[in-house]
């Protein structure tokens, strides 16, 4: 026989030979480290036996890569434009660069594509992103991103694939794991999500956005107590996820507590539950535009840190020229977050500049937020007419502003104008309907010009449409009680209005307003013994003018007189909007002294 000219045997001969090997090792009963030996030395042999070969062993193919090229960048401002082209041409030189290794070209097409996805060009960025990730197949960063791009195009099935392939490279990443767990929440699969929250949950045990997720899918899954143990944890660590109420009151009310759901429905708003996100806000920081200061400002804003939020939006204001719309946006918000900060002057000199730079007529939101923001400043420091000036130019420049309409009605009757007032109050019911305080403003207007009938039937049916608003049916119940007007008072169902209301809650004016149904069904001696109590009560806390009122009612219980004044004149009810400062605008700009 031949050997020179015999073949090495082929890998499949070798495997079968492998195989039987071990099962004659298995049946000697060999122990397994010895049979680990066994298999490690076969193994071995096995590899170089491979790698012999009548041919040369071929180069492992580059991956082909994608054409990127610049989009119309004509909208970006021309500072950002110029970032963009220098970062392009780094891009292209690092590329063409001899020697140039595989991690470096990644590194040169995913910074590209981040600048490209930073400006919302997303058909740009995608081929760079792609080069990226062929390039560097174990950075999490190029599925990530193109993730998150995929997401905002509203591909979602592109945009899981994506989330999940992140999760292969950096199986425990709280952010994917979240971003991950939202996406199958959104498409109703929350049993895919809620693994992906507990693994979250070992890692970050203390983010909201972590719990929140838990419990939403909880939710979904009908686990009511779970839901609501998660989001109360939330909600214990960040009070101000206002959002969080909605879900933890359909909790409750799966529970069947429907005090609480009522309760936390009340407290409701539409925040955002941030993710902490490292590689989002690297993301943000790829351009010096006024648009990635204004989000950063924003994100900063969200969490209550107004001394960044400021710096943000001042480096996008030095940027972003004020005859812009964002430039206008920038430069309010530059004034809100001072605000919020404490420093009023300078709150009102951004707000006059955002003036200065915005057209005289004609729609613009950025002019109506500014003139709002004065008005209520003006309010607030006792200047009722500037106030009134500023609110009615804010409706003008956005004729669909709730709150100014609100505020513009309660400046209106502050300054005993209800009539103006209620035509403020009805736009505002206008243009929301379930603006419950548009609808007791109107109604304390009906009051003030006299109209108890109207008044009355006005927040029968306002007690109605808002059965979770007490103060409408506190209202309803003193006109009941104590109106002029003999036709209005039914003191029986005041009282019954009121005994309902007083156990859940107990004040001086529910008080007050029960002493009145009392005096008013007869019953004086009982009124006399509530009215007593109350006035102790307010000679504890100090409030010098409501024991003055109390007195004068005592004194007509006890002659045997019903109440017919349901407010006084001064009643703080009728001088609705902000607690006034006098010296709050003291050291503003002259300008926006009267």
């Amino acid at each position: 026989m031949n050997f020179l000219n015999s073949q090495l045997p082929t890998p499949d001969f070798q495997l079968r030979l492998l195989r039987a090997r071990l099962v004659r090792c298995w049946g000697l009963g060999i122990g397994n480290w010895e049979l680990g030996v066994v298999i490690a030395s076969m193994l071995l042999a096995l590899s170089s036996g491979c790698s012999r070969s009548n041919e040369a062993p071929s180069a492992q193919a580059a991956p082909t890569m994608r054409e990127v090229t610049l989009p119309d960048l004509s909208r970006m401002d021309p500072s950002v434009q110029e970032q963009v082209k220098k970062q392009y041409q780094s891009m292209l030189e690092t590329i063409k660069r001899p020697g140039v290794t595989d991690e470096e070209r990644g590194k040169a097409y995913g910074s590209i594509g981040m600048v490209l996805q930073a400006g919302e060009y997303y058909d740009a960025a995608e081929p760079a992103y792609l080069n990226a990730q062929a390039l560097m197949p174990n950075e999490p960063r190029w599925p990530y991103f193109l993730a998150h791009l995929h997401k905002s195009r509203g591909d979602t099935a592109r945009s899981i694939e994506l989330f999940n392939r992140v999760l292969v490279i950096s199986p425990n990443d709280v952010p994917t794991l979240i971003w991950l767990g939202r996406a199958y929440l959104d498409q109703g699969q929350a049993e895919q999500a809620e693994p992906l929250f507990e693994r979250a949950r070992q890692t970050a045990p203390q983010v909201p956005s972590v719990l929140v997720g838990l419990g939403q899918a909880a939710l979904a899954r009908r686990d009511f107590g779970r839901a609501a143990s998660a989001l109360e944890e939330a909600l214990a660590i960040d009070p101000g996820l206002q959002s969080v109420h909605s879900p933890l009151a359909m909790a409750y009310r799966g529970l069947g507590d429907t005090a609480k759901a009522e309760a936390h429905l009340k407290l409701w708003k539409n925040t955002e539950v941030l993710v902490p996100d490292p590689f989002r806000r690297e993301l943000d920081l790829m351009l010096d535009s006024g648009l990635s200061y204004e989000l950063r400002g924003v994100r900063a804003l969200e969490q209550n840190d107004y001394k960044a939020a400021a710096g943000f939006f001042s480096r996008g204001v030095e940027i972003t020229p004020g005859t812009s719309a964002l430039g206008r946006s920038l430069r309010h918000k530059l004034g809100t977050a001072l605000y919020m900060s404490g420093d009023v002057p300078g709150a009102v000199k951004w707000f006059e500049e955002t003036l200065r730079q915005a057209p005289d007529e004609g729609l613009d939101e950025t002019a109506a937020k500014a003139h709002y923001s004065l008005g209520v400043l003006m309010a607030s420091s006792g200047r009722n007419q500037q106030a009134i000036t500023h609110l009615s130019a804010a409706v003008r420049f956005s004729p669909n502003y709730v709150e100014a309409y609100q505020a513009l009605g309660d400046a209106l009757r502050r300054s005993g104008r209800p009539e103006q007032a209620m035509t403020q109050y009805a736009e505002a019911i206008r243009v929301n309907p379930k603006s419950a305080d548009a609808r007791f403003g109107y109604g304390m207007a009906l009051v003030r010009l006299g109209r108890y009938r109207d008044a009355r039937d006005w927040f029968d049916e306002a007690s109605r449409l808002h059965p979770d608003r007490p103060d409408l049916q506190y209202a309803l119940a003193r006109l009941l009680a104590a109106a002029p007007d003999d036709r209005v008072r039914d003191g029986q169902r005041a009282q019954a209005i009121i005994e309902r209301m007083v156990e859940s809650n107990k004040t001086i004016d529910l008080g007050e307003t029960l002493a009145m149904a009392l005096a008013e069904r007869g019953q004086f001696a009982e009124a006399v013994a509530l009215q007593r109590q109350l006035m102790e009560a307010s000679i504890r806390q100090g409030l010098d003018a409501v024991t003055k009122r109390l007195a004068a009612n005592l004194l007509r219980y006890e002659r045997y007189q019903p109440c017919r004044v349901p407010w006084t004149t001064d009643d703080p009810i009728h001088s609705p909007g902000p607690p006034v400062d006098p010296g709050l605008l003291s050291s503003a700009p002259t300008s926006a002294a009267p």
